[in-house]
């Protein structure tokens, strides 16, 4: 199909897609959208400009193999059969990695360069990139680099990536982690125990605050917000004494310490944590605290474990109080597809269509007041986090109603 890009009319033949670091709903129908619009435009297309869409496998990591000996390993024709019925559930059916084609050892050995390279001996005359802000990111500093046509999707289960009201991918980690608070609190209402529940959530707890919300958590902790253990001690108590049981939802991006802290919560939070890694009782936590920080290939900490310190600090310093530890993990990414991620999903796929034939190359899909709107790969970033402002926020903890 020929367009025009950077002021030349070029031919967009063979177009590549890519999901890049964490799965989740919503990716299939993005690739769908898109092919349906690729189908549609090839009714009508001569023979010498009719489109082909390729899955490159394990998103940026297919394009560090080689071409010539992998190419089964790299890349498979997508088709309507592939993705007719895929769309309906979670993950990507082309795989994905966290792989960083600009980290400082991929850098030293010119992987872009390489990759860009790849794309040329692959045929390709335009990549789609699925994937969070540094997957986005990403791409945006290769279209550039290499001035070649590019476009992307946002998704996150975290829902905070700039120039969009949502991401796909949210709805239905909100739908899961619900179902997993439910289930968990039959349990909890049976035997009147206090349960942690830690959820995905990096540096934004939009999960946490909508599935604990909608869960009927007692209290939900936050990234956003100053955990003060103290106040949480209180609000347990208060929440057992009222019905007998009580349910905590953590988001694993919260966090005990902060520099933004006031002083006092942090030597506070510290004096609470220090008596539990002095208890031999709490051995494995004290083993899991001493180990050193592990990093992703973009920098990003692995998180996880936040939980563990509420429960143990909790237990440690409350009397009379059963409680259990819950990590609902990667299970949110996973099973049927919500409705709403579906439709998101195609729409982008089918924005980003449009977005070709207008020559708005170097562009994103963004919501906005329900409009589909191109946003500039180049500006985009994470860290959408939940105003202090936000209705839910003040809402979040059940027990302060009680």
């Amino acid at each position: 199909m020929k367009v025009q890009f950077q002021g030349k009319e070029v031919n967009i033949k063979k177009i590549g897609i890519l999901t890049g670091g964490g799965d989740c709903a919503g990716h299939n129908a993005v690739i769908y959208g898109l092919l349906r619009r690729i189908n549609q435009a090839n009714h009508t297309l001569p023979k010498e400009e009719q489109m082909e869409l390729w899955g490159l496998l394990e998103g940026w990591k297919s394009l560090t193999r080689n071409p010539e000996t992998e190419k089964d390993k790299i890349m498979v024709k997508l088709t309507t059969t592939d993705l007719k019925d895929s769309y309906k559930v979670s993950g990507t059916i082309i795989q994905s990695s966290r792989t960083n084609l600009f980290s400082k050892a991929n850098l030293e050995a010119k992987a872009p360069e390489k990759a860009m390279e790849n794309v040329k001996k692959l045929g390709l005359d335009c990549l789609v990139v699925l994937g969070g802000d540094d997957t986005l990111g990403a791409a945006g500093k290769l279209g550039k680099q290499f001035t070649f046509p590019m476009f992307g999707a946002p998704k996150t289960m975290d829902n905070d990536v700039f120039g969009t009201e949502r991401t796909y991918g949210f709805d239905s980690a909100v739908e899961e982690s619900v179902h997993f608070i439910e289930n968990i609190m039959t349990t909890v209402r049976s035997h009147k125990r206090c349960f942690v529940i830690e959820l995905m959530g990096r540096h934004a707890g939009w999960v946490a605050l909508y599935a604990g919300i909608a869960g009927g958590a007692d209290l939900v902790l936050l990234p956003e917000e100053v955990v003060d253990i103290r106040q949480v001690i209180k609000k347990v108590e208060k929440a057992m004494a009222f019905q007998g049981y009580c349910t905590i939802v953590v988001s694993e991006g919260a966090h005990l310490f902060s520099k933004s802290y006031p002083q006092d919560v942090n030597d506070s939070n510290k004096k609470l944590l220090d008596e539990v890694l002095a208890d031999s009782k709490y051995a494995l936590v004290k083993a899991r605290h001493s180990l050193p920080k592990k990093l992703d290939s973009f920098g990003n900490e692995q998180l996880g474990g936040i939980g563990e310190y509420i429960f143990s600090i909790l237990e440690k310093h409350t009397k009379g109080i059963e409680y259990r530890l819950q990590n609902c993990g990667h299970a949110i990414r996973g099973g049927r597809a919500h409705v709403s991620d579906r439709i998101l999903g195609l729409r982008f796929g089918d924005a980003i269509f449009d977005f070709m034939l207008d020559g708005k190359f170097g562009t994103y899909p963004g919501l906005e007041a329900n409009q589909i709107v191109p946003r500039d790969l180049l500006e985009v970033k994470g860290g959408a986090f939940i105003p202090e402002d936000n209705q839910l926020f003040k809402m979040k903890d059940a027990v302060d109603f009680y």
